[in-house]
């Protein structure tokens, strides 16, 4: 879904730099929406979190070199104009609300011709955990990662997601090596 947009301008920029942001850190909507600029480091972010718990994540290199083309477009875009000290802004320069975030999403899995299925920022946390999974996070770190060590009972639902993923990825490289 992060090919569904483009660098072609602000907007489209935007839009790739939220979805891949979501993808690659696990951020929730409202975290994407509320994120400063100033809190957008050139390694790291400091999120704001649910229950104003904060947090750090990591940004990957493919991640950031979306963002220094995203950065990059929103500073010619905004050059001489006023505008909110948020990261991620409207066309005219103002906070991004939660409806608009759902809007592009949902325009992302228009345009890879997602159908049937839940398209969300949500559904973002939800590859983000079975993406850590199956890279060989263990649940605790996961739960830390997402603030969500309450809820480590969902997060084992992410694993058994991940696992089941893994075994179908593995009985279908069985199958293509076996022809």
């Amino acid at each position: 879904m992060i090919d569904a947009f483009s660098f072609k301008g602000y907007i489209e920029a935007r839009n790739k730099a939220m979805i891949a942001m979501m993808a690659d850190c696990g951020l929730r909507a409202m975290e994407i929406g509320g994120l400063l600029s100033e809190n957008v480091k050139e390694t790291t972010i400091q999120v704001n979190g649910k229950g104003g718990k904060e947090r750090i994540v990591f940004i990957s290199p493919a991640l950031k070199r979306i963002l220094i083309k995203f950065e990059r477009l929103k500073k010619q875009n905004f050059i001489n104009k006023y505008t909110a000290s948020y990261y991620f802004l409207t066309y005219l320069g103002s906070d991004l609300s939660h409806n608009a975030l759902d809007d592009e999403i949902k325009l992302a899995g228009k345009r890879t011709c997602i159908e049937g299925k839940r398209v969300s920022p949500h559904t973002f946390r939800h590859f983000y955990a079975v993406q850590c999974l199956l890279s060989g996070i263990d649940l605790y770190s996961l739960s830390r990662l997402n603030n969500r060590l309450s809820e480590l009972s969902k997060l084992a639902s992410y694993y058994y997601s991940a696992k089941e993923v893994t075994e179908f990825g593995t009985s279908c490289f069985n199958a293509v090596k076996e022809r």
